[in-house]
């Protein structure tokens, strides 16, 4: 049984777990539910409820880059169509949201295998969270025949380390799981780090909360540390969030004692000279490359009102 887009979009807006690119594929499927089931109602209803829901998604997962492409894609969609047919704008917008993700899946194909190359047979790879696209390195690294253990964090709060090794451990691949204050003991044992990215602009990316404290220690202990980012999470510093919230608080202490005030925040500003390379699908890029190919495009006014 399909689910309705608005399943679909509280799932997106609780989820906390996943990476930018499993978010991305979720929005995706969200909007290809939205326009079937609103393809018979006027296109100025189906365009407000696109809006709509386009603003609850940026609202509720701030700072992916993925998600903001995404709609400014789909917004420049709606702006060029001229038919005032629901049913015509409905197909539009749905064939934009494949376009977006079949360009995002094979661009993270592309980086599985140049990612791959940086693995070497028997070696020690440090990972940090849940990314999708690692994944991708690994299990292509693994389907090449090499044999390597991966060194997991725990990435609290919410722990995504454990469905990570889940992840690993079924296909076959073995991990070491470390608690997020002992990282420095993985690093001195890793090989490469291999780190994903919520978004990457100019001068530096945006990943889990303890990105920033891993390259650190990598730079310290002379420890090459690569980034993998798409270019769809490619995004110009202006349209980054300028200060992430803190989040739940029981999701670090449920009880903790008066006086004690709680700060939660998932993710890390990391400036790109911290890593060794950024590997893209077209490449391994030197970290200045990367940066220098953020373009400054034009941005769709309706994405810029939403992420006011």
């Amino acid at each position: 049984m399909n689910l309705s887009y608005k399943n679909i979009l509280e799932d997106i807006k609780s989820d906390n777990k996943s990476g930018a690119s499993v978010i991305a594929q979720k929005t995706v499927d969200c909007l290809e539910a939205l326009t079937k089931e609103k393809s018979d109602v006027p296109a100025n209803k189906l365009i407000a409820e696109v809006e709509r829901v386009a603003g609850e998604i940026l609202k509720a997962q701030v700072g992916m880059a993925q998600l903001t492409n995404l709609f400014n894609s789909i917004f420049v969609t709606i702006e060029k169509d001229t038919s005032g047919d629901s049913l015509v704008l409905s197909r539009k917008i749905s064939g934009e949201a494949k376009r977006f993700d079949e360009f995002s899946r094979n661009a993270v194909s592309k980086v599985a295998e140049f990612g791959a190359e940086l693995i070497s047979q028997d070696a020690f790879v440090l990972v940090h969270s849940n990314s999708r696209t690692i994944f991708e390195i690994i299990k292509k690294a693994h389907g090449e025949g090499k044999s390597f253990q991966v060194i997991q964090s725990e990435s609290r709060p919410i722990c995504e380390g454990r469905a990570a090794a889940g992840e690993l451990s079924k296909l076959g691949i073995q991990s070491i799981y470390l608690f997020d204050a002992a990282i420095g003991r993985g690093i001195e044992r890793a090989d490469v780090v291999l780190l994903g990215a919520d978004s990457l602009s100019e001068n530096s990316l945006v990943n889990k909360t303890g990105t920033k404290a891993i390259c650190l220690l990598a730079k310290e202990a002379v420890v090459p540390c690569y980034a993998a980012c798409e270019s769809s999470k490619f995004i110009p510093q202006k349209l980054r969030p300028k200060k992430e919230q803190s989040r739940d608080p029981n999701e670090v202490w449920e009880d903790p004692p008066p006086e004690t005030t709680i700060e939660n925040y998932y993710f890390d500003s990391v400036p790109l000279d911290l890593f060794t390379g950024i590997i893209t699908e077209e490449g391994v890029l030197t970290p200045s490359d990367a940066g220098g190919k953020i373009s400054s495009k034009k941005v769709n006014s309706k994405l810029r009102d939403l992420l006011k």
